[in-house]
C-alpha cells in the first residue's frame, strides 16, 4: 500500500512539474548562418524577466536548453583599430545636413563612428546606401544622433549601429529642425573595438510635486519590472541660468526590535542641474520600482522641466545557433535557479561585432501553446499516461480495500 501511495505521489509530482512552465516565449529569427549571434534585450522583453535573469532559458526544435552569456555593451571603450573613411561631402539643405562617406574596398560594416563636436542638442538621423551615388537605400531609419559629448575633450565620438552591409557609399542624413548642424570631423568604423555603447530608452510614468515650504521639486519616477536606470537626461525649459543640487533617493523600511518597522530614506546619487553643463548624467546600478528626484530651489523659482529621459545600456544574450534549427526564448519561471554554462569561458567579444538575431512577437504561453508542446512529448510524459496512472492506482486501491473489508468481516466471524 506503502509503495502504491509513494508511486502515485511521484506521477503527480512529475505531471505537476510538466504543468509548471514558462510565462512567455517569444521565436528567435534572423538566423542566416550558423554561429554566435547577439538577442537584444531590450527594455520591453526585460521587464517580463527578474533582474538576474534566472527565470530565463533558450530552446531548440526538441526543446533542449542552448547556453547563453549576458553582455552589455559599455558606455566607454578602446579606441583601438579605427579605420577612417573619406568623408567626400558635407552639405546642409535648410532642415537636414547630408554627408557622404566613401567605403573603396566595400568593406562589410555594422556601424559607423562620427568624430563630432561636442553638443546636447537633441537629432535623429538616417543611414542609406549606394553603389554610384544616384540611386540610395534604405540602411536604417530613425536613429538617434543626440547627446555627444565629453567631459574631458572638446570632440567625441558617436557611433551609428545599422544592419551588416558593404555600399561602396553610405549617406548619413541628419534632421537639423531641431539646432543648428554638428560639426563632423571624421568618420569610420572599429573593427575591433568600440567606444559608444547603444542606450535604449526606458519607459517609465513621472509626477511632479512643488514641497513650498521646505524650498524643493520632488519628481516620482515609477518603472515596470526590471528596467534598469544608466542614464539620466534632462531638458530645462526656465530659467535661462541655474545652478541646482539634486539627489536621487528611494524609501525603504526596515524591521527592528518588537516587530517595529523603521521608514528611512536611502541616497543613491546627487548631482547639480547647471546651465553650463550638458544635463546628462551616468547613475550607478539604478533598478527600483520606484525612485524620487529631489531638487533645492532655495529661494528661487522652481526649475520649468522641458522632459526626462532614462535610458540603459543596451545587453544582450549571446549564444551559439545552428542557422537550420528553431529557437525560442522562454521566461518568467522563477522556480528555476541562474544556470551555469561553460560558455562564458570562451564569449568575451564585444557584442556590438556580433551578428544580431531577431525576437519575434512576445506571447503569453497558455493552455494551447501547452497542447501543442505535448505532441512533441513522449507517452509517459503525456496527460495520457498521468491518467492511466490514476485509473490503475484507483482500481488497484478498490481491490485492495474490498479485499481489507473481507478480512475484517471473517475476523469477525472468527471473534464471535
Amino acid at each position: 500500500m506503502k509503495k502504491l501511495v509513494y508511486g502515485l505521489i511521484i506521477v503527480l509530482s512529475i505531471g505537476r512539474t510538466n504543468a509548471q512552465s514558462y510565462s512567455h516565449q517569444a521565436p528567435i529569427a534572423g538566423l542566416k548562418e550558423s554561429g554566435l549571434y547577439k538577442i537584444p534585450l531590450n527594455p520591453d522583453l526585460k521587464q517580463y524577466m527578474t533582474k538576474d535573469l534566472h527565470d530565463t532559458r533558450i530552446h531548440d526544435s526538441s526543446q533542449r536548453e542552448v547556453p547563453y552569456v549576458v553582455l552589455s555593451e559599455p558606455i566607454l571603450k578602446s579606441k583601438s583599430d579605427f579605420i577612417e573613411y573619406k568623408i567626400l561631402s558635407q552639405k546642409h539643405f535648410g532642415n537636414y545636413s547630408e554627408i557622404i562617406i566613401y567605403n573603396p574596398n566595400r568593406d562589410k560594416i555594422s556601424n559607423i563612428a562620427f568624430n563630432i563636436n561636442n553638443s546636447d542638442a537633441y537629432k535623429y538621423c538616417a543611414i542609406e546606401g549606394s553603389e554610384d551615388m544616384k540611386q540610395w537605400y534604405s540602411v536604417s531609419e530613425d536613429q538617434e544622433l543626440s547627446l555627444a559629448y565629453n567631459d574631458v575633450y572638446t570632440n567625441t565620438y558617436k557611433v551609428i549601429y545599422f544592419p551588416l552591409n558593404n555600399y561602396s557609399y553610405f549617406r548619413l542624413l541628419v534632421d537639423d529642425w531641431r539646432a543648428e548642424p554638428l560639426k563632423i570631423n571624421s568618420a569610420g568604423y572599429f573593427k575591433n573595438s568600440v567606444i559608444a555603447g547603444k542606450l535604449n530608452d526606458v519607459v517609465f510614468t513621472k509626477s511632479i510635486s512643488e514641497d513650498k515650504v521646505n524650498k524643493k521639486t520632488v519628481i516620482q519616477l515609477s518603472f515596470s519590472n526590471n528596467q534598469e536606470v544608466n542614464r539620466l537626461d534632462f531638458k530645462v525649459k526656465s530659467p535661462r541660468l541655474y545652478m541646482r543640487h539634486a539627489t536621487i533617493y528611494v524609501n525603504r523600511e526596515r524591521k527592528l526590535k518588537h516587530d517595529k518597522v523603521e521608514k528611512y530614506r536611502e541616497i543613491l546619487y546627487e548631482f547639480n542641474l547647471s546651465s553650463d553643463y550638458p544635463l546628462l548624467f551616468d547613475v550607478p546600478y539604478l533598478n527600483e520600482k520606484e525612485v524620487f528626484i529631489e531638487i533645492e530651489n532655495k529661494d528661487n523659482p522652481p526649475l520649468e522641466l522641458e522632459s526626462i529621459s532614462c535610458k540603459q545600456m543596451a545587453s544582450y544574450l549571446v549564444c551559439d545557433l545552428n542557422a537550420n534549427n528553431k529557437y525560442h526564448l522562454r521566461f518568467g519561471n522563477t522556480a528555476l535557479k541562474m544556470p551555469e554554462y561553460d560558455l562564458g569561458n570562451f564569449v568575451t567579444t564585444i557584442p556590438q561585432l556580433l551578428p544580431q538575431a531577431e525576437i519575434g512577437v512576445i506571447k503569453e504561453i497558455t493552455k494551447t501553446v501547452a497542447k501543442v508542446e505535448e505532441k512533441e512529448k513522449s507517452f509517459f510524459e503525456t496527460k495520457q499516461f498521468l491518467w492511466l496512472c490514476l485509473g490503475l492506482g484507483t482500481i488497484i486501491i478498490f481491490f485492495f480495500s474490498k479485499s481489507l473489508l473481507k478480512d475484517m468481516g471473517n475476523n469477525k466471524e472468527e471473534n464471535s
